[in-house]
């Protein structure tokens, strides 16, 4: 069986490594799409609210069987009579409940998220060093250097290249070991690009949103924000060259995927940037500080901008991925389905944190929404009910997997706990 971090581990980057990205223009599947004009959030309150209540019930009736903020290197097995259930809403989509509880287990156990990670970070941060080099004009090129190269997490091409090796089929020209591995490996011809722009995209919200017109931030990942040591002209211009070689990573670098996918994947990444994805959450949140607004309406607010701030780069990490790997209509609503989860847990646990967490554990100036003034989950709802939200969603995330083959799915498992588990 197809190892599901083996594709990733065993790449070097030697090669010339381009960049891509995908997304939803909303959290919301196709089928659900608000129309346009209507108000933030559209009908995702109702889903909020049914939130609230299925934990309001589990608290007065039982303790939840499935803990989802684990150790990282750990996945939790549901209870027997559900892991006999694993496999049945697949509709065919793969062989999720082929598996025992046990055998689950001892592959959760075995499986080693730190070091997938390890090794992710180190592939794509060789692939951003080649792909960004440092040229003339040699200031813009540094600042876009400070920033993309300056560390961090890399969920978001995790999240592509685990969704691509889940739905690849490995053909018999990938697997030859007696080929050259850079030369041959599908991961970096075909995948990798998407990974390296979705950063790229990534980084460049970062760089805008430290801006003193926005978030006013003199701090991320534990060094001073770009145009602190830039300046602000630079700081603009370098995320502008970012969102602008994404694209053109997207086009050009993308090796032996059809144009139909490739497209397809340009036009997620398009609705994400734009006025219905980062750009629109971002004027939400500009326009939602210091406004005084009643619960459901903070609510509706709040999730609007957390699923276009957040949740739709995510979204387009997992989507992507799975487009350049080969998946078929429903496996790729069924990730839609996970991304979206794992999205808006992403955002409520970053809540918890700039509550929880200190400014050296973040890396960032921590209580920066307390003392903004903004509209948060912990604000509007507390700690322990933020927590039970960010928890619900990953379990909904989770479910969404079952269909899939356990094994190959175990790094989108464990990323999904990863999110919540976090402490920065």
């Amino acid at each position: 069986m197809h190892h599901p971090a083996k594709g990733m581990a065993a790449q070097g980057c030697g090669a010339k490594v381009p960049a891509v990205a995908s997304v939803s223009p909303r959290c919301r599947a196709p089928n659900r799409a608000v129309r346009q004009g209507s108000s933030p959030g559209g009908g995702s309150l109702a889903r909020l609210t049914s939130l609230l209540r299925r934990q309001e019930r589990l608290s007065r009736t039982l303790t939840p069987r499935v803990s989802v903020t684990p150790p990282v290197n750990s996945v939790d097995t549901l209870e027997e009579d559900e892991g006999d259930q694993s496999g049945s809403q697949g509709s065919g989509v793969g062989k999720g409940g082929d598996l025992s509880t046990s055998e689950k287990a001892r592959l959760a156990k075995e499986y080693d998220l730190k070091s997938m990670l390890a090794k992710c970070i180190g592939l794509v941060d060789s692939c951003l060093d080649e792909a960004v080099p440092q040229q003339y004009p040699d200031t813009i090129h540094a600042a876009m250097r400070h920033s993309l190269l300056g560390g961090g997490k890399r969920i978001r091409p995790a999240l592509c290249l685990a969704a691509f090796e889940l739905v690849h089929e490995v053909t018999a020209g990938e697997a030859d070991d007696d080929v050259d591995v850079l030369k041959r490996s599908f991961l970096l011809r075909k995948c990798m690009p998407t990974a390296c722009a979705l950063e790229m995209i990534h980084t460049m919200s970062l760089i805008h949103d430290d801006l003193p017109c926005l978030d006013n931030d003199d701090f991320r990942r534990g060094k001073p924000t770009c145009h602190k040591v830039y300046g602000e002209d630079m700081a603009i211009l370098a995320g502008d060259a970012l969102l602008a070689l994404a694209f053109e990573y997207i086009a050009r670098e993308t090796k032996d995927v059809s144009p139909e996918r490739v497209l397809r994947v340009i036009t997620e990444v398009g609705r994400c940037v734009g006025s219905r994805g980062l750009v629109g959450g971002q004027v939400v949140d500009i326009q939602s500080e210091k406004k005084k607004m009643g619960k459901e309406e903070g609510l509706k607010t709040l999730e609007y901008i957390h699923e276009h701030k957040t949740a739709v780069l995510l979204e387009a990490s997992v989507v992507s991925g799975a487009i350049l790997g080969g998946a078929s209509e429903e496996q790729v609503e069924l990730l839609r389905g996970y991304a979206r989860d794992i999205g808006l847990a992403f955002q409520v646990q970053d809540d918890i944190l700039d509550v929880t967490a200190s400014t050296e554990e973040l890396g960032k100036t921590a209580g920066k929404d307390l003392l903004s003034e903004k509209t948060t989950y912990p604000s509007l709802l507390g700690l322990e009910k933020s927590r039970e939200i960010a928890d619900s969603l990953i379990e909904d995330a989770l479910g969404k997997l079952s269909s899939f083959d356990y094994e190959k799915s175990l790094p989108l498992l464990l990323l999904a706990k990863y999110i919540v588990a976090r402490s920065n």
